[in-house]
């Protein structure tokens, strides 16, 4: 058992727990499929309360909230800036995870300059298995880290801390292998000295897993103006400098990108998004045979600019279900629907076969709308993908179907 220390100033929590969020099951009131984690948190929080005399607001963090608004990424870098070990939670869904490789990045990135003046790498990552990942299918960041799971016990090397965790019989084994873990953290953050660093926003970190390969990839497709290709007229309070930035239900609250919301559900269901521009996406998007599915988020003053209709030609051709429209009309952008006659002309003239597609979603007023609408366009948007994806049979000689014989009399 390691001895009790003293914070010594350092503020910040001992550890910071790292796990991808996982939605809530559509339909389903109530569901919560994240408390699972919040409860192995707590767990861990209760044991290094216990074995040291740190205050219960400096034992550790998790990011519990759903991750909207505009604070949300300035509180997780805080906390990446200033904790002693990073604890990242291993499930498949983890990788995928662009946030959650960031995090990694920006805890690292902390001792770029210790590392720099000739110092060592301090190893104060932790990982834990949530879900079983197999090492293949880990990005070469998580190989490096040398961390022997059995050591937490059989069960939870095979099951992770979920599948030891909701069943009665391996209830001790979870126990151990929260007090093991407990003890390893306590263990870290004692011996290996983290450089404390400043972190402003950890959103602009890069990717870690990023040659993690993604095996639910979707594009997410911007067609809308930046501010300085607007249409004559139109105000400029919902776009930003690049496409991405356009946020069509901005409020005074706060503005976030429409495409970064889209990525992050995404995200949370198991997709590896890849979000770009009309012009980005145009050669994909044009192709005959579908690369992935993809959801096109639409601003109807973009289809009043002409080289905007002809460059979506070739995605409003019939038969290409597996790309889903999605056209935002906040009924608060009091010009959107001044004009909204007009705009919908144009809007049809660039995409009326997409626009008919039972895939598609023409007419979004609000943003509460556009969320619950979401998960199921990602789903008809993969779906139509699978049924028309390009199939690559085996090599090697063709096996014939085995034939049932009639019974011998």
């Amino acid at each position: 058992m390691a001895a009790p220390y003293s914070p010594g100033g350092y503020q910040g929590p001992c550890f910071f727990l790292s796990y991808a969020h996982v939605p809530s099951i559509d339909g389903v009131k109530g569901s919560d499929p994240n408390q699972w984690v919040e409860r192995l948190f707590r767990a861990l929080c209760d044991y290094i309360l216990h074995h040291t005399d740190l205050p219960p607001d400096a034992v550790g963090y998790m990011d519990r909230e759903l991750r909207t608004g505009e604070n949300w990424p300035r509180a997780l870098s805080e906390q990446l800036s200033t904790c002693r070990v990073f604890v990242p939670l291993y499930s498949p869904r983890y990788f995928e995870s662009e946030a959650c490789g960031k995090e990694w990045a920006s805890f690292t990135g902390r001792a770029a300059d210790h590392v720099a003046a000739g110092g060592v790498m301090p190893n104060a990552i932790v990982p834990a298995l949530w879900t079983p990942v197999r090492l293949e299918s880990m990005p070469q960041v998580a190989k490096d880290i040398q961390f022997n799971h059995t050591e937490l016990g059989p069960h939870y090397a095979d099951k992770g801390f979920y599948g030891i965790m909701k069943l009665k019989k391996y209830h001790h084994h979870y126990q151990n292998a929260v007090h093991e873990l407990g003890r390893r953290i306590i263990e870290v953050a004692e011996s290996t000295p983290m450089p404390r660093g400043d972190i402003p926003n950890f959103t602009e970190a890069r990717n870690v897993f990023a040659d993690s390969k993604p095996e639910r990839p979707i594009t997410v497709t911007v067609v809308a103006p930046d501010v300085a290709t607007l249409p004559p007229g139109r105000e400029p309070y919902h776009y930003g400098r690049t496409p991405v930035e356009w946020d069509p239900y901005r409020t005074d609250d706060g503005s976030r990108p429409l495409a970064s919301r889209v990525a992050e559900t995404a995200r949370s269901r198991g997709f590896l998004p890849e979000v770009g521009t009309l012009d980005e996406h145009a050669e994909m998007l044009a192709g005959d045979e579908a690369q992935a599915p993809g959801v096109m988020l639409v601003d109807p003053w973009a289809t009043i600019d002409h080289g905007c209709k002809q460059a979506l030609q070739p995605v409003d051709r019939p038969g290409r279900p597996w790309v889903a429209v999605m056209v935002p009309w906040n009924r608060q952008d009091a010009q959107t629907v001044k004009y909204q006659d007009g705009l919908r002309t144009h809007l049809r003239k660039a995409l009326a076969n997409k626009l008919a597609e039972p895939e598609s979603r023409p007419h979004i007023p609000t943003f509460d709308d556009f969320q619950e609408m979401l998960p199921d366009v990602l789903r008809r948007a993969e779906q139509r993908y699978l049924s028309r994806a390009p199939a690559y049979p085996p090599e090697g000689d063709r096996i014939d179907r085995p034939k049932l014989n009639r019974p011998e009399e």
